[in-house]
């Protein structure tokens, strides 16, 4: 299932991190609702990004991304937190939120992405 690219979109107000919540809770189990709301804000304030491809209305995949430079001042995205909902998995939707995230970060100047495995 291909999802179309316009439906990939970075969160940035609360009823979207909420929305994305139970998706993320599929990876971080022990992270509780209000432990989420804090880390992002947290994360927030680190620049920090939180991405999510859309199926319709719901949210079927995330992944948190950061901005880095590593020793040579090169800049790049680092991606962690990609995650997606267990009842949309193995359906490519992941790779295509990875593909979204990779193109997105060359066309921002990044040298690189690297993925937290």
């Amino acid at each position: 299932m291909k999802i179309p690219v316009e439906n990939i979109v970075e969160l940035t107000v609360e009823h979207q991190f909420l929305q994305a919540y139970p998706i993320l809770s599929q990876l971080r189990k022990d992270l509780s609702l209000k432990e989420y709301l804090d880390l992002l804000n947290d994360m927030r304030k680190e620049g920090k990004q939180l991405f999510a491809l859309y199926h319709d209305t719901s949210i079927v995949a995330l992944a948190g991304i950061s901005w880095r430079e590593d020793s040579y001042n090169e800049r790049y995205v680092y991606v962690q937190d990609l995650v997606t909902d267990v009842n949309h998995r193995p359906s490519g939707l992941g790779y295509n939120l990875l593909s979204y995230i990779h193109n997105w970060a060359k066309e921002q100047g990044a040298e690189y992405i690297t993925l937290e495995a």
